[in-house]
């Protein structure tokens, strides 16, 4: 079976972290014999890694060009064209060079990591070849979510909502991670839809309790300190001011406990400048981006993983946490009390709540049976729900019951 995978921001590159889950995703289905081409905007040329075929940008001839857009402009909604000059120029060329590969490529089934630019860069792609294939649309939660108070979700702007329902009515398949983004998808779609609920997953291999912590608490000095850790991109929606409020509170109560933030983005100086104002810098370590194959050192080095979030759709490093065994403290909110039990595995929390963040940060702290008894069970839940491998197995039975039904 070829698959050809959109996702356009990959990287062949087993140390970054950015789309890690798309990567180890891809590198899964590799491994069980699936034929894989990605269609990338980060590599040049085609080329061939780990099995995996990785196809970058590639220029045709102007009048190709114009062909393309004269069927774009007659077949996708004029309001799919609001969108900044930028991103419709870049949509055009990635699709035009896929386009161009999958003229050369006998494949079966296309499969896009998200609604935007993927979905939509797909379903366009198939619309302009003659022999189209099915297409399969895997959802995440900024593609097709909205929370306009936080400036989350990219459909907030009408030409990206546009072209996001078209892109999914295109898709015969949509891929929902969680039960909120499969309601999310269902009524986007409509009930007739095929969509399947799909849970994302991670490396129990790579993500274990057995783990080795001493390499991350001799980089940074931990010695046998108490860690809490957080890892996210940093963002309104991260919640971090709440934990670094949170850590405030804490270290006035205890003299041996360290916050390590992992995670980069816009608002990195704000964090560390709020550090600063509640005199807890000392006690927090930014790590800025951490590499993909350093983040279990990390999970294991912690004692408490915090997720703050205020908007989350599927937790990957909460659950990351959990397969290495570790205690978690979630905000209360759809996405991640899907994989948090209260006092079970660990702990949710009203989001914006640094009070009782706090508590739960120090009751774990100083239960540390419990917090292991917790840990344990996090494990287990993983293992038996969101196992990478169990998801991979689903994928490919969707692939193949969708190329049946569709025909080649």
């Amino acid at each position: 079976m070829r698959v050809g995978i959109v996702a356009s921001l990959l990287k062949p590159n087993r140390s970054v972290v950015f789309q890690r889950f798309v990567l180890d995703e891809v590198l899964k289905l590799a491994k069980k014999g699936v034929n894989v081409h990605v269609f990338s905007r980060r590599v040049r040329g085609s080329f061939k890694w780990s099995n995996i075929w990785f196809h970058g940008i590639r220029g045709s001839k102007p009048l190709e060009y114009i062909k393309t857009v004269s069927r774009l402009v007659s077949d996708i909604p004029v309001q799919g064209f609001f969108r900044a000059p930028n991103h419709v120029l870049s949509d055009i060329l990635y699709t035009q060079s896929i386009l161009e590969h999958v003229k050369e490529l006998d494949l079966d089934v296309l499969y896009a990591h998200s609604a935007y630019p993927e979905g939509f860069i797909a379903a366009t792609v198939l619309m302009l070849t003659s022999r189209p294939k099915p297409l399969l649309t895997a959802i995440y939660g900024y593609d097709v979510y909205v929370e306009p108070k936080l400036g989350y979700g990219i459909r907030r702007y009408r030409g990206y909502d546009v072209a996001v329902r078209w892109g999914l009515g295109k898709a015969s398949v949509v891929v929902a991670p969680s039960v909120h983004l499969y309601k999310i998808a269902s009524e986007l779609l409509g009930s007739s839809s095929d969509i399947y609920l799909v849970s994302n997953g991670v490396d129990i291999n790579r993500f274990h309790p057995r783990v080795s912590d001493s390499r991350i608490r001799r980089r940074w000095g931990l010695g046998d300190r108490k860690v809490v850790f957080a890892l996210k991109d940093h963002t309104r929606w991260c919640g971090f001011e709440y934990l670094i409020a949170a850590a405030a509170h804490i270290c006035r109560i205890r003299k041996d406990v360290v916050f390590i933030i992992g995670g980069n983005g816009e608002l990195r100086p704000f964090y560390e400048a709020l550090a600063t104002k509640l005199k807890v810098r000392h006690r927090i370590i930014f790590t800025g981006w951490i590499p993909r194959v350093e983040t279990p050192g990390y999970y294991a080095a912690c004692d408490v993983f915090v997720a703050p979030s205020l908007v989350e759709e599927f937790g990957l490093t909460v659950t990351e946490a959990m397969a290495t065994g570790k205690p978690v403290i979630a905000s209360d909110i759809d996405g991640l009390r899907e994989l948090v039990t209260d006092r079970v595995n660990g702990f949710l929390v009203p989001p914006k709540s640094v009070r009782l963040l706090a508590d739960r940060i120090l009751y774990l702290l100083e239960n540390p049976e419990e917090a292991m008894e917790m840990g344990l069970k996090g494990r287990k839940t993983v293992e038996r729900s969101f196992n990478l491998d169990d998801r991979v197995r689903r994928l490919i039975q969707i692939f193949e019951e969708t190329i049946r039904s569709k025909g080649r």
